[in-house]
């Protein structure tokens, strides 16, 4: 199979000198990701001792750095076109798209978070290098905050102690899906513990961002609500967050004894 020429399109990043490129048909350096679990056992696959991670359980950085490798046949599609930049979210949707839908499509992760993905073993390498300082997206808020409790300051400057359970109530609200074609809330966990999110929001609006910072020493959190099973320090500020009552009501005030 001939090659095509390597001269990169307009927008394209490339290595000055290449030395970083991954020659077509050799294996990609790092760990395999997986679109889903190995579930036959190992005996079945062609490489058993494949080291590997499954993309499901994959931290992905809220920016990313495209590279488009030279050696190899040119790539069907990329998760941003010939942007330099690309952002996690559109990243991690299109390596869920490919790896799903093109079986002979590819993709590793090295111990630094450079990600390699390829459409076939012929195809250039798309290396996605990481901004480290930006943090990872929050997808798996059950792993990714593991505080008891955090100090959250919201858009205006307000300031609250939350418990990890409010948090969590707050991040879920978040990444929730809205509707078809408006801007989706999102969460981020940055490399000092740090929580950044917003809701998701409508067209003509700008997000209002909350930031939570985890607090080491111990914070007495109350009794939980017979309502809604927040702690009774979740009350004290305006927005509910997920705070809801069994009759699907928000709940707005603490209460000891069953209300509804």
């Amino acid at each position: 199979m001939t090659n095509q020429p390597n001269t990169p399109g307009r927008g394209e990043q490339r290595d000055p000198d290449g030395s970083g490129d991954t020659p077509a048909r050799e294996p990609l350096p790092g760990r395999a990701i997986l679109p889903e679990p190995r579930r036959l056992p190992e005996w079945y696959y062609d490489q058993p001792d494949l080291p590997h991670v499954v993309l499901k359980e994959l931290d992905f950085h809220v920016r990313y750095e495209q590279i488009r490798e030279r050696d190899g046949l040119p790539p069907h599609d990329s998760p941003a076109d010939l942007a330099r930049r690309v952002r996690g979210q559109a990243m991690r949707t299109f390596l869920i798209s490919s790896l799903n839908g093109w079986r002979l499509s590819e993709a590793a992760i090295t111990d630094d978070g450079v990600i390699r993905y390829r459409h076939s073993r012929d195809h250039r390498v798309l290396r996605f290098l990481p901004d480290t300082a930006a943090g990872v997206l929050i997808v798996r808020p059950d792993v990714q905050l593991t505080a008891p409790t955090y100090r959250v300051t919201g858009p205006a400057g307000e300031r609250y102690l939350w418990s990890r359970h409010a948090l969590l109530g707050a991040v879920g609200v978040c990444l929730r899906p809205g509707p078809i074609d408006w801007p989706d809330g999102w969460a981020h966990l940055l490399p000092n513990g740090q929580v950044r999110f917003a809701d998701r929001r409508f067209p003509w609006a700008p997000y209002e961002e909350w930031t939570a910072k985890p607090i080491a020493k111990p914070v007495d959190l109350g009794e939980p609500c017979a309502d809604c099973r927040h702690f009774r320090i979740d009350h004290n500020q305006g927005a509910p967050w997920g705070r809801v009552r069994r009759d699907r009501t928000d709940c707005k005030t603490w209460s000891a004894e069953p209300t509804c």
